[in-house]
C-alpha cells in the first residue's frame, strides 16, 4: 500500500540530513555539558568571569550549530530558493526587528565592545552585563549616578547597539573619580574656612589616597591614558542665585564612593552649621546689623 510506504518514499538524501543535523545537535550538547562542568568547578574563577565563560560558550555553539545545519541542508535549501523569493522578502520584513538585534549582536562581538561582568550604560539604562546572546543583553540595573543595585533586571535587545550610544564603565570599575556638590546661602565667609574644608576632605580620603594614587598610575599604564592625578581637589563658587557652592572631586574605590560622599557632606555641613549658629549667638558690633537680619530697619 502507498500510505504504508510513505517513509520509504522519503529521499534518501534527506534522510542522511536528518541523521547529520541530529548528530551534530547532540554533539553540541555533549560540548556544552562537558564544558559547563567544567568552568563550575573552576572555584578560583570570580563569579562574573564564570558568568562571562559560560555565555561565550553557549554563543559559540549556537553559532556553530547555525553554521553547521547551514552546511548540511545547502543543496535543499538551494533548491527551494527560487521558489521561496516572495516568501523569503516577506520573512524579511516580519522578522526585521529580529534581524536588527542578530545585526548589533555581530558589530558586539567584532568590535569587543562589552562583555559580561561588565558595566555599560545605553539609552538611559546603567547596569552590569550578566547575560547576552543573538538577540537580547540582560543587566541588572544601577541606581542613578551610583553603582548600587536596584535588584532589578532590564532586558535590552541588540538593536539598540546600531543606534544608540554605549558607554563602558568597565575601565573604573574599582577605582573611579566622584565628584559631587555643596549648595549653601552665603551666610558666612566660606572662602575664609577653605583650609577647614579641605582639611576635613583630606582627613576622609587620607586612608584610601595610597591605593587610589596606584590604581590610578595602574590604569594609565595600562590603557596608555592621560588621567587626572588621584589629589583631592576642593573647589570654592557662587552660583547665578548668589549661592555658595562647594565642589568636592575624589579618586577613591567604586563601592566607597556613595558612603565616603555621604560622610564628608555631613562632617562639612555640620561644621558651617556650627559656624553659622555660633555667629548668631555672637553680639552684633555697634553700628552694626544682627547676623540673619535682612531688609531695612524698622523706623
Amino acid at each position: 500500500m502507498p500510505e504504508l510506504d510513505l517513509a520509504a518514499e522519503l529521499p534518501r538524501v534527506a534522510l542522511v540530513d536528518l541523521a547529520a543535523s541530529a548528530a551534530l545537535v547532540l554533539l553540541l550538547l555533549l560540548i556544552r555539558l562537558v564544558a559547563g562542568h567544567a568552568i563550575r568547578r573552576r572555584t578560583d574563577a570570580a563569579p562574573h568571569l564564570q558568568r562571562r565563560w559560560t555565555a561565550n560558550l553557549r554563543n559559540l555553539l549556537l553559532v556553530l550549530a547555525f553554521i553547521g545545519l547551514v552546511l548540511i541542508w545547502a543543496p535543499q535549501l538551494r533548491t527551494f530558493a527560487l521558489s521561496l523569493t516572495a516568501v523569503a522578502v516577506a520573512i524579511v520584513i516580519a522578522t526585521k526587528e529580529l534581524i536588527l538585534c542578530f545585526s548589533g549582536a555581530v558589530m558586539r562581538t567584532s568590535t569587543r565592545s562589552f562583555a559580561v561582568g561588565d558595566w555599560i550604560e545605553i539609552a538611559g539604562t546603567r547596569g552590569e552585563v550578566v547575560d547576552h546572546n543573538l538577540f537580547v543583553t540582560t543587566v541588572h540595573e544601577f541606581e542613578p549616578g551610583s553603582f548600587v543595585y536596584t535588584g532589578r533586571t532590564a532586558v535590552l535587545p541588540n538593536s539598540l547597539f546600531l543606534g544608540q550610544p554605549m558607554r563602558n564603565d568597565s575601565l573604573m570599575r574599582d577605582h573611579a573619580f566622584r565628584s559631587f556638590a555643596l549648595t549653601l546661602d552665603p551666610t558666612i565667609d566660606v572662602f575664609a574656612e577653605r583650609a577647614a574644608i579641605e582639611a576635613i576632605v583630606h582627613r576622609h580620603h587620607a586612608p584610601l589616597a595610597a591605593e587610589a594614587a596606584k590604581a590610578c598610575a595602574a590604569i594609565q599604564r595600562r590603557f596608555l591614558l592621560d588621567l587626572m592625578d588621584a589629589q583631592v581637589r576642593v573647589t570654592l563658587r557662587t552660583t547665578e542665585l548668589a549661592k555658595v557652592r562647594i565642589g568636592v572631586t575624589l579618586f577613591c574605590p567604586t563601592r566607597q564612593a556613595d558612603a565616603l560622599e555621604n560622610a564628608i557632606t555631613c562632617e562639612l555641613m555640620s561644621y558651617l552649621h556650627g559656624l553659622a549658629e555660633q555667629r548668631r549667638r555672637e553680639p552684633a558690633a555697634p553700628g552694626e546689623r544682627p547676623a540673619g537680619a535682612g531688609g531695612a530697619d524698622a523706623g
